[in-house]
């Protein structure tokens, strides 16, 4: 059975990074989703149907949360750093060096 249903989900693909989701349960939807929302890289359907799925959900409802703040704590404690000036010109001398 397990067979049947992995061979009846369709999975084209019309952009890099989305999957069609037509054929799959909505919470198997709303996980394959999930990074796209987070990331704000979703469509507009797909975002509709997420946040709707959510809502009554409490699973998928506390995965998206756990996600966000995830995503959010990293953007807070990551922080970049300033190279400096000449780094470019030092690693330049140096790979015309030992060349």
């Amino acid at each position: 059975m397990m067979k049947n249903n992995i061979m009846s989900m369709k999975t084209t693909s019309t952009q890099p990074d989305q999957v069609s989701t037509m054929d799959m349960p909505d919470c198997e939807k709303v996980v394959l989703l999930l990074d796209q929302i987070i990331d704000g890289e979703a469509t507009d359907e797909d975002r509709i149907y997420f946040f709707s799925h959510v809502e009554t959900c409490k699973s998928c409802f506390d995965s998206h949360q756990k996600h966000q703040r995830l995503k959010d704590v990293l953007k807070e404690n990551i922080k970049s750093k300033t190279v400096p000036a000449n780094l470019l010109s030092s690693i330049k001398t140096v790979i015309k060096a030992t060349a």
